[in-house]
């Protein structure tokens, strides 16, 4: 009966609509043009998709943590004032064209304080996380913290955190050698490293520390693993752009 009482109260209307060149149709003493109700829904649709999509990505790239004063650093806003920051450049947006291609070798930043290594990092994070792919920043002091004090929390563990570093595509692996050298936190740092060649998985390493340094840091077995799949080093040994000393 409702159905019948519903079909039989709407009625083609003497009224135009000037838009779609149709009558509109009357229902309970209104009218309406049934093209313009129909695109006036698929716009709610579409503004619903948007906001979703939106809402999306925001959480997306606050997944990958990275650090606010850089949560805007790209490859655009990166200046370069001599060819080793050139050079810089073009090799992280090189790594991140590869990467997306799906050749998944690691990369080593190196280099003084304050010559812009996390800036190019984040740029490639913020490039990587815009084609949906999963980054994760972090330094090796809040890494090798997070996976020691996971045996603290009844729902987590040593091996559950080491898992959460290496499942994500890239990791972002900042301030290498700074706070991490205390022998049993170092060792959880290389235990991420291992599981992520394990797996197949890129890293970027950020360190203060020399090449050689690094190498002897990172140990013979490591160091193998880093450069099997491919290694990119990036040398920054310019002036600190922080306090604008001169080299």
């Amino acid at each position: 009966m409702n159905a019948m009482a519903l079909r039989f109260d709407l009625q083609q209307s003497n009224e135009y609509c000037s838009t779609h060149m149709q009558n509109k149709i009357s229902f309970h003493g209104r009218t309406f043009c049934k093209q313009c109700s129909l695109e006036a829904l698929e716009r709610g649709n579409e503004e619903h998709k948007h906001a979703v999509n939106i809402k999306v990505r925001e959480n997306h790239f606050k997944g990958a943590q990275l650090p606010s004063r850089h949560e805007n650093c790209g490859f655009g806003n990166y200046v370069t004032e001599n060819n080793g920051q050139l050079e810089a450049k073009q090799n992280c947006a090189k790594f991140t064209k590869d990467f997306l291609a799906g050749m998944n070798r690691n990369l080593i930043m190196i280099g003084r304080p304050g010559t812009g290594k996390t800036h190019l990092a984040c740029a490639v994070a913020r490039n990587l996380l815009d084609q949906r792919k999963y980054v994760r920043y972090i330094t090796s002091e809040d890494m090798a913290n997070e996976i020691a004090n996971a045996w603290k929390k009844a729902d987590d563990s040593e091996a559950n955190a080491i898992y959460r570093f290496t499942d994500t595509d890239l990791l972002i692996l900042d301030e290498y050698g700074l706070h991490d050298q205390h022998e049993s936190r170092l060792q959880l740092v290389h235990k991420v490293l291992y599981a992520r060649y394990d797996e197949k998985k890129p890293t970027m390493l950020i360190s203060n520390f020399g090449l050689d340094d690094l190498k002897e840091n990172l140990g013979d077995r490591l160091w193998s693993r880093f450069q099997h799949d491919g290694l990119t080093v990036v040398e920054c040994n310019w002036a600190d752009q922080r306090v604008g000393e001169v080299a």
